[in-house]
């Protein structure tokens, strides 16, 4: 089913215009998601002389976690252009990672900062709140296009890190992987792979992803031209691409420590919504977790190679201009 949805979708959109489809998603949103559009509420006396902005994901629970960064980096870019003040609410709105095992708590802060001193108590009691939806525009739609330019990704560095950050326990568990794995980052070589859903379903209007043999001519090409890469350290949820890879660069080729791969996926349905995203791990917290601590230590590596995803993006926004070559592979889009 999911399949055919992409396929139909990109049959549609093939033929509009950029205009079009945004018009087309309004009257959408509207008819299909009434309760995720823009909205504004009142939930006591605090804070009379400012607007909050009150961040919400998605309700269909399939953003992973990169995505959701990026939507809410839109949102604070628009809470910013209207001199909102921002707050992130994963708990009151959930998304895949919840955890619920441990309590109801904001997932937003498992992994990063808020980007404002506002606490979830002080904005439910507050005179003037927006609740973010589906249909914000922001001014600057270019700014967060998915491109991969060396400027675009600078200046979406410097526009994260003003507003958030990693949390400190994400940051001490990069810290100690890269020690436990005893590489030197700057003589290492990412390289990001996806697999599973993405290639079996192929959404349509997504980037065609590389094959294992495809990336592995790129990456042959960045040793034999760098001698100074040592080691190759990979990141993909996908059991078959890593074995093809490992079997390829032997000891040169590190994964985390923690690393599990998917081996169970049957191709029907989105990852986050099968029992296959189980085999990374119970916890939708730690599946969370695990995956940000491999994206991180992918932005320190010296080197990147990797298809065009949200993890790839992800990756150099984090890195910046850190990274001494990159290669993101431009393949088209699935369902052209």
């Amino acid at each position: 089913m999911g399949r055919l949805k992409n396929k139909i979708r990109g049959i549609v959109f093939e033929h509009l215009s950029d205009n079009q489809i945004d018009s087309f998603y309004k009257i959408y949103y509207k008819v299909r998601y009434p309760d995720e559009l823009m909205k504004n509420m009142s939930y006591g006396d605090l804070n009379e002389d400012k607007t909050l902005y009150l961040i919400r994901p998605k309700v269909d629970g399939t953003e992973g976690l990169m995505s959701l960064l990026v939507n809410v980096l839109r949102h604070i870019y628009y809470a910013q252009e209207n001199d909102y003040i921002p707050f992130v609410d994963f708990e009151n709105y959930h998304t895949q990672y919840d955890d619920f095992i441990n309590g109801n708590k904001n997932s937003w802060e498992f992994y990063f900062t808020q980007p404002s001193n506002l606490t979830l108590t002080e904005v439910y009691q507050s005179k003037n709140v927006v609740l973010s939806g589906l249909d914000m525009k922001i001014s600057n739609k270019s700014f967060f296009k998915q491109n991969f330019d060396d400027q675009s990704l600078i200046s979406l560095h410097n526009f994260m890190f003003k507003y958030i950050d990693f949390n400190s326990d994400v940051k001490l568990k990069v810290d100690n992987e890269i020690k436990k794995l005893e590489i030197n980052t700057s003589e290492t070589l990412g390289l990001y792979l996806r697999g599973t859903d993405y290639i079996k379903l192929k959404p349509a209007g997504h980037p065609v992803q590389p094959t294992s043999k495809q990336a592995i001519k790129v990456v042959d090409d960045f040793v034999k031209k760098h001698d100074d890469i040592t080691k190759i350290f990979l990141v993909t949820e996908d059991g078959e691409i890593y074995k093809e890879i490992k079997q390829k660069y032997k000891d040169k080729c590190v994964v985390v420590t923690f690393d599990s791969f998917i081996n169970d996926y049957d191709g029907k349905n989105f990852l986050s919504h099968t029992s296959s995203i189980n085999e990374l791990d119970d916890s939708p917290y730690i599946r969370g977790l695990n995956y940000l601590i491999k994206i991180v230590i992918l932005s320190k590596c010296g080197y990147f190679v990797g298809g065009n995803t949200m993890g790839s993006w992800a990756s150099l926004i984090f890195s910046g201009d850190g990274y001494k070559e990159k290669y993101v592979f431009d393949l088209g889009m699935y369902g052209k």
